[in-house]
């Protein structure tokens, strides 16, 4: 069995508080001697001694542990979105706890009521936006939380988001730029507003470019079953407009589908087509080369998310902030 504090401060002739105190990095605060402190910590881990996470958290009213909420772990983007907030919090000395909704929102709202129970400090949370019971939970019981990558724009809470509208603007712009003249949008998740803001990017660009809009252009893949729909939908496009010569996709999964339908027709995609993605992903850069990237700042949202319900833990009348940063256009 490991040590504990009793038998630490027994062994050296000290008080539990003083032993308690030091392993506790407050020895410097209190006022102990850095000859006491060295003493203790050194005989702490000679006897392998670990603290008691439950019984310290409970005594301070805190656990140091942040719940992370997304929608798809498996994703590339939510993957380097976990590893930027995991590393701000272990800077702060803060532990982790990642879960994912897949994108349902009962499942979403079973996982806070989980992560209350388990006394996290706070959560950070890319909603499904399916259901809002989750969010009304926390907003009720007034746990810090945090939305990221995605948000409620009416809703009075902190998140951090990219400013989807006008990085989306940008990007079909550099697109006309280069010359196409009929560029599809692929999009999915249209209940999201993240996506209505990248839809309107996308036609605002085309409307102020002086383009003709046309509707069929417009490609709404259904999520749930994306990778047989997108080859139902993109097989109406072409029928539908046979010169389309520029695509611009929405989010990254589904470049790489389209990609896998153009090698399945044998379309010669990088001459044919001018293309623009929202985020990178892993092969893209092998795939489509050529392709324009509106990158998304991941290291900075989960530093910055991190860093607000951090804010908001330490001050419970924390008045809400919200965080929009800029994409970085890869030409």
């Amino acid at each position: 069995m490991n040590a504990s504090i009793k038998d630490i401060a027994q062994a050296l002739n000290l008080s539990k508080a003083t032993v308690s105190w030091i392993l506790s990095d407050q020895g410097e605060t209190k006022g102990f001697s850095q000859a006491t402190i060295k003493r203790v910590k050194e005989y702490a881990d000679s006897v392998n001694y670990r603290p008691n996470l439950l019984a310290r958290s409970l005594s301070l009213g805190t656990s140091n542990t942040i719940g992370l909420i997304i929608p798809f772990i498996g994703d590339t983007f939510y993957a380097q979105l976990v590893q930027a907030i995991e590393q701000e919090a272990v800077r702060n000395k803060y532990v982790l706890m990642v879960c994912s909704s897949e994108g349902d929102g009962e499942k979403e709202f079973e996982l806070i009521k989980i992560l209350r129970s388990k006394q996290v400090d706070g959560i950070i949370i890319a909603p499904t936006k399916i259901s809002r019971k989750g969010i009304n939970l926390l907003m009720k019981d007034s746990l810090p939380f945090v939305l990221i990558d995605r948000y409620y724009p009416n809703l009075p809470v902190n998140y951090v988001i990219v400013n989807n509208c006008q990085c989306c603007y940008d990007l079909v712009s550099h697109l006309i730029k280069k010359g196409s003249r009929k560029i599809a949008l692929l999009t999915t998740d249209v209940h999201l507003y993240v996506m209505k803001q990248r839809i309107e990017g996308y036609r605002k660009a085309v409307a102020d470019a002086g383009l003709q809009s046309e509707i069929a252009l417009e490609v709404f893949v259904d999520r749930s079953n994306y990778r047989t729909d997108i080859v139902d939908k993109l097989d109406c496009l072409f029928e539908e407009v046979p010169d389309i010569d520029g695509f611009f996709f929405s989010t990254h999964y589904l470049a790489l589908e389209a990609i896998r339908y153009f090698v399945n027709r044998k379309i010669d995609y990088q001459n044919r087509f001018s293309m623009g993605c929202f985020h990178e992903t892993i092969a893209l850069d092998i795939l489509a080369p050529d392709m324009s990237i509106t990158l998304m700042p991941i290291q900075e949202m989960g530093t910055q998310a991190v860093q607000i319900l951090l804010e908001n833990i330490g001050n419970k009348d924390f008045t809400p902030r919200g965080v929009v940063v800029d994409n970085l256009l890869m030409p």
